[in-house]
């Protein structure tokens, strides 16, 4: 009787804890999944720039734990620039899954997961797509309130008799997920609902310098496209008990691929800032921030040995792209360094954000 009581309770355990089991390991193991797409791509991209719209798919994946398993999916094209730019001929899709279907498989407990896909055929664009999946590995360094991450290759085909073409990729956590293994609540808002005083000031600060260290321009904690959730590129979560008075806020960093960092061909400044290349460090971050600063930058600081370590023990990023990520990310850390140039290209240049 005993025995069988302690059984039951260890199974009742076991499917409570099971969706959130799967979807830790989903984004904590950094094993590359092998995934198969079959769909219509020729209608998703054609109809990706102006008219996105969902499409029947399926996904077979292999996570080096067993056999490949089948399911239904809906795919769509998403984004903005990659989709409509005329850059990429092939656009970032977002994955729908049947609650159902996905029980058995790695994303039991998962609706809807953005991949960042390939943008163009040639190597050095794959190159690019990993420095941008390694943009998210460099911020989860820093703090685990940051998008976790899973890299994968993907075959992309029209038919079970179309080879398809395969290219590496990564799936993106999704906000609601961050905010359960964080304990804390996510947010929706609309442009300009807050005002940066409601920020948590060091997560701000923290988030802003991250931005700064990547060279990434193509965001905003306070406003967003019209029609869009607040804000661009960026999303927020809130302590629970503060949740109510929408104060303490802290802003999620995403979508790198406009960063100097990365460096793709299509990435330019905003005219209005008055640079001229991605590469080029410009801080936007909030002077609400500027007391916590010197915190933030010793924190940073204190992690360059593991930041740096990311980008080299990459296998997949080559030697060429590696050494050029070291000595940008080299020329962040020299300016930190460099009290004066803190103070003149950090402190000084912080924006009120009322």
């Amino acid at each position: 009787m005993i025995r069988a009581f302690w059984t039951g309770l260890a199974i009742l355990a076991w499917s409570l804890a099971s969706p959130a089991a799967a979807q830790s390991k989903l984004f904590s193991d950094t094993q590359a999944l092998q995934l198969v797409i079959t769909g219509p791509f020729p209608d998703l991209v054609r109809t990706a720039p102006k008219a996105p719209k969902p499409y029947p798919a399926t996904l077979a994946v292999t996570d080096g734990a067993g056999p490949a398993q089948t399911l239904p999916i809906q795919i769509n094209a998403r984004g903005l620039t990659r989709r409509t730019g005329g850059y990429c001929k092939f656009p970032p899709i977002a994955l729908a899954f049947e609650k159902e279907s996905v029980k058995p498989t790695i994303f039991r407990g998962q609706s809807k997961l953005k991949l960042v896909t390939y943008c163009q055929n040639a190597a050095d664009f794959e190159q690019r797509i990993m420095l941008e999946y390694l943009g998210y590995k460099l911020y989860n360094v820093l703090t685990p309130i940051s998008y976790r991450v899973r890299p994968a290759q993907v075959t992309y085909r029209t038919s079970d008799k179309d080879a398809g073409v395969t290219r590496f990729g990564f799936l993106i956590e999704d906000l609601g997920d961050l905010a359960d293994r964080n304990k804390v609540k996510k947010l929706k808002l609309t442009s300009h609902q807050l005002k940066a005083t409601q920020f948590d000031a060091k997560a701000a600060g923290r988030a802003a310098l991250f931005e700064f260290m990547i060279g990434n321009l193509d965001w905003d904690f306070l406003a967003g496209p019209a029609g869009d959730d607040c804000c661009h590129n960026s999303r927020f979560v809130v302590a629970k008990e503060t949740a109510a008075a929408l104060t303490g806020v802290v802003p999620i960093p995403y979508d790198f691929d406009y960063s100097g960092l990365v460096d793709a061909p299509y990435a330019v400044p905003p005219e209005q800032l008055k640079i001229t290349s991605v590469t080029q460090r410009l801080y936007r971050g909030y002077c609400v921030s500027t007391e916590q600063m010197p915190a933030v930058i010793a924190d940073y600081r204190a992690h360059r040995a593991a930041m740096m370590a990311v980008i080299e023990s990459d296998p997949r990023l080559n030697a060429t792209f590696k050494a050029k990520t070291a000595r940008f990310l080299d020329g962040f850390f020299a300016l930190l360094d460099d009290p004066a140039k803190v103070d003149a290209l950090i402190v000084k240049r912080c924006r009120v954000g009322a």
